[in-house]
């Protein structure tokens, strides 16, 4: 239970709209097994956070999920993730495939590949790491797996400028003393409302896949420099979320002796056949700028918070994968979801004009009476 951040929320949600930072930050990401073992699991290694800052997983085809804090005693920390009993289709190993690209989803119907996500709420990883398990639980190959996260810098806008939301990236070491480029390539969408992890997969109207949405249709992200993508905030344009699919392939060309790419790409049309390996992974991202509705006490998305928020919360009750009525972010439907609901009741998010605070819940009524009739059910069922 995090009381803290709930507090926070509770507050911040009749505060006068104020972006001066990121509220929370997302990645949804498919993976295949290219090592020549066979992985029974999976370690997402997420540097820099506590567990309280995540809020949410993806579900993945594993029996079992732990989540466990680690310490270096060397100022590095954060969090492990491992993922143990994989049982996708009767088939209790991942087997060695060829990577086709996946747009991102397309994973979590395909033996040999697999789907991952995580979301945190305030603190954002400094660093991400992926790694394959093999039967002992141990990492395949002790090297990370190409799957670079961005790290997003909010920038609040000085001088009557806009806002800047910067989302950097660069290659995972994967061998030490060795090149490690990869080709990228960058679709991106904004959006007026803020997202969640599971809306993060091809087929969502809100993952960029079209053409239209190409930010960059190829670049070669070299190993030890960073990739810079800005996006101007203006808060006219209402934005409260970019979002963002990058797709990885390997880089097959030749190499310097001081391992940097030496590739004949142009620039001005695909790479050369001879350096564009095959397709490595794709991970859509996510960075919201304002937090969701659910926050307010809105679970149904109907922009008022009602009573049938409360039906909401009722039941998605002590759910832990079903979000929309996680009101405090922390990963579960709790009571601590219910206080959310009842200071916003009678808020009408969509009223602009400074009519639509929050009520609080009224004096008892038919209304309150049938709620606390539904109430008192719950708790004798629990």
């Amino acid at each position: 239970m995090r009381i803290p951040l709930a507090a926070a929320l509770t507050a911040a949600a009749f505060a006068p709209t104020a972006r001066a930072t990121i509220y929370g930050t997302m990645s949804n990401f498919d993976i295949y097994n290219e090592t020549d073992t066979h992985s029974y699991g999976a370690e997402i290694e997420l540097e820099g956070v506590h567990p309280e800052d995540i809020s949410r997983f993806f579900p993945a085809h594993y029996s079992s999920k732990t989540v466990s804090p680690y310490d270096d005693g060397l100022g590095h920390f954060g969090v492990r993730v491992i993922y143990s009993g994989y049982n996708f289709g009767g088939v209790n190993f991942l087997a060695p495939t060829v990577g086709q690209n996946t747009n991102g989803h397309t994973c979590v119907n395909t033996p040999g590949c697999e789907h991952f996500g995580f979301s945190t709420v305030g603190q954002q990883p400094s660093a991400s790491r992926f790694f394959w398990l093999d039967a002992n639980g141990n990492r395949i190959g002790n090297a990370p797996q190409q799957v670079p996260s961005p790290g997003w810098v909010y920038q609040p806008a000085v001088g009557g400028g806009d806002a800047r939301l910067i989302a950097e990236i660069e290659p995972v070491e994967v061998h030490p003393q060795r090149p490690d480029s990869i080709w990228m390539k960058v679709y991106k969408t904004k959006l007026n409302r803020a997202v969640d992890l599971a809306e993060l997969m091809s087929g969502n109207p809100i993952a960029p896949e079209a053409i239209d949405e190409t930010e960059s249709e190829w670049e070669l992200l070299e190993e030890g420099l960073i990739d810079e993508r800005e996006d101007r905030i203006d808060d006219r344009d209402d934005t409260k979320a970019i979002v963002r699919r990058y797709e990885y392939f390997e880089y097959t060309g030749p190499y310097s002796d001081e391992n940097e790419a030496e590739s004949l790409w142009d620039g001005l049309s695909d790479p050369p056949a001879n350096e564009l390996g095959q397709f490595i992974s794709a991970n859509i991202v996510a960075a919201n700028l304002a937090p969701p509705d659910r926050v307010h006490g809105d679970f149904n998305g109907d922009g008022v918070v009602d009573a049938a928020d409360y039906t909401a919360w009722r039941d998605d009750y002590g759910q832990e994968d079903e979000y929309r009525a996680d009101g405090d972010d922390n990963g579960m439907v709790d009571d601590d979801d219910h206080e959310v609901w009842a200071n916003g009741f009678g808020r009408d998010l969509n009223d602009d004009g400074g009519n639509g605070g929050a009520q609080g819940v009224p004096e008892p009524s038919s209304l309150l009476i049938a709620l606390a009739a539904v109430g008192l059910t719950m708790r004798s069922r629990r």
